[in-house]
């Protein structure tokens, strides 16, 4: 159990009780909406990471999954699991990210987890694995790939601070795949490798 009180529903505007409900009405975001104008800008920008990035969302999926492994965070691994599935992960690739090898990874699989490695480590990323990981991402991945770290590392820092419990309902790549197969569309890892579709679920 939170140990502080998650606003009750009667003390939030109606603007807000509907951001709420649209990011999933999760206990992260519930517990935020104390703070109604970080609940916004916090909502906005991991938005625009998940939806808008260039990032490829594997890669995306497998470093958050990697910082909720480095964090000791529970909630984030259970919210992220199932959609890096849907995006399209290997299956050894995620047992991997959990277990802090990197035999079942692809190189640049190896070079997105290593910066997420580092920023959790020592809060920089060495040279040595900047270097490595412009051979596989342009500039504007790589900023996205570190601010992905940051903002995840930052999200389970305040997961753990208030010891938020992990929903009751389906988590969010459950659900993500759901809507997908609602909207016609498959999840990212029953497409074919030549399937023309878009295979970035959060555009549903």
């Amino acid at each position: 159990m939170a140990n502080i009180p998650y606003p009750s529903p009667e003390s939030l505007s109606a603007e807000t009780s509907d951001v709420l409900v649209k990011l999933g009405s999760l206990n992260v975001t519930r517990m935020m909406a104390h703070s109604t104008p970080v609940l916004d800008g916090y909502s906005r920008f991991g938005l625009k990471l998940l939806r808008k990035g260039r990032l490829d969302p594997v890669i995306r999926e497998l470093v958050i999954l990697r910082v909720g492994v480095l964090c000791q965070c529970p909630y984030e691994w259970h919210q992220h699991e199932g959609l890096a599935r849907a995006m399209g992960a290997k299956e050894a690739a995620i047992e991997a990210v959990r277990a802090g090898g990197t035999e079942a990874m692809s190189e640049v699989e190896q070079r997105a987890v290593a910066f997420a490695d580092d920023i959790c480590g020592d809060g920089v990323v060495s040279r040595d694995t900047l270097t490595r990981a412009q051979v596989h991402f342009s500039p504007e991945e790589l900023v996205e790939l570190t601010l992905v770290c940051g903002y995840y590392l930052m999200t389970a820092a305040f997961l753990k601070t208030f010891d938020i419990e992990i929903e009751d309902t389906p988590p969010l790549g459950a659900t993500i795949a759901a809507q997908m197969l609602r909207a016609g569309r498959q999840p990212a890892a029953q497409l074919s490798p030549t399937d023309p579709r878009d295979k970035s679920a959060l555009d549903v």
